[in-house]
């Protein structure tokens, strides 16, 4: 079997060698920065399928005639086309594995020693190459896929997706000082539904948990004539915020929406 160099590792190799002549030649100038090394082929999990880079150097399958060798896909991704040199001595077919079948595949089987011919497959999300190798001696009967690219691209999203929902809380959360909160609040009434805090920067009401209730109650607001009214609020981690300041708000839970067949529990919070 032939080796190619690949281009990357030449340009990379004329890099090093300008980079070292120049150093000689000044002796201040900085080193060239040392580029990253190409992503290899990898055993992923324990499943034995040898896994190469997507994109990357064209992988080669090494099988034995009359044996069958394996392409695993992305999951998720579905054939479109596969295209092959040899469509004579070599039997090729798709199938598919996995919950409903998300996992596509490649199977070949050639039909004699010696051969080579190449693989084209189309997905809905890749176009992959592969060369096709017949022998007897070493063979690598079980190949697919992994994506470095993609991979830094999902952790990538996702830091994106923690810092907006950080964001998203801390626009949530009082904008004034810890030592300019409200706290001047009464709590009476069933213990059990005790709120750990309770205070108001002037815009929202902060009702805290350390542990949020098992039953969750709900939240009404204290009218002028001391009658419950329907207030806005919504629970945001352990933190029931309440649009407004109140005089005060009661938490209520009802003998119908709890899960421990008690009657009616309630906790009375009343500004000082």
């Amino acid at each position: 079997m032939t080796h190619s160099i690949p281009l990357a590792a030449l340009a990379g190799a004329v890099a090093a060698t300008c980079a070292s002549a120049a150093a000689q030649n000044a002796p201040t100038a900085q080193a060239a920065p040392v580029a990253a090394a190409p992503a290899a082929p990898r055993y992923v999990g324990s499943d034995g399928v040898l896994r190469f880079p997507f994109p990357g150097p064209e992988p080669t399958v090494t099988c034995r005639p009359l044996f069958v060798c394996d392409v695993s896909l992305q999951p998720g991704e579905s054939i479109l086309n596969i295209g092959a040199g040899d469509t004579a001595r070599w039997v090729i077919a798709a199938a598919q594995s996995g919950p409903g079948g998300n996992t596509p595949h490649v199977f070949i089987k050639p039909t004699e020693a010696d051969l080579r011919t190449n693989l084209i497959v189309t997905t809905t999300k890749h176009v992959y190459y592969v060369r096709l190798v017949s022998a007897g001696a070493v063979v690598n009967p079980r190949i697919g896929f992994y994506y470095p690219d993609e991979e830094a691209q999902a952790a990538l999203d996702r830091q994106r997706e923690a810092q907006r929902q950080q964001a998203e809380h801390a626009s949530d959360l009082p904008l004034v000082p810890p030592d300019r909160l409200d706290t001047a609040y009464n709590v009476s009434g069933e213990r059990s539904l005790f709120p750990s805090k309770v205070y108001n920067d002037g815009l929202h009401t902060y009702v805290e948990y350390r542990t949020l209730p098992s039953d969750l109650p709900v939240v009404f607001g204290i009218a002028l004539d001391g009658t419950n009214q329907i207030v806005n609020y919504r629970l945001k981690d352990n933190v029931f915020i309440v649009d407004g300041t109140p005089s005060g708000v009661d938490l209520v839970l009802n003998a119908g929406t709890g899960r421990h067949g008690r009657g009616e529990r309630r906790v009375y919070i009343r500004h000082k």
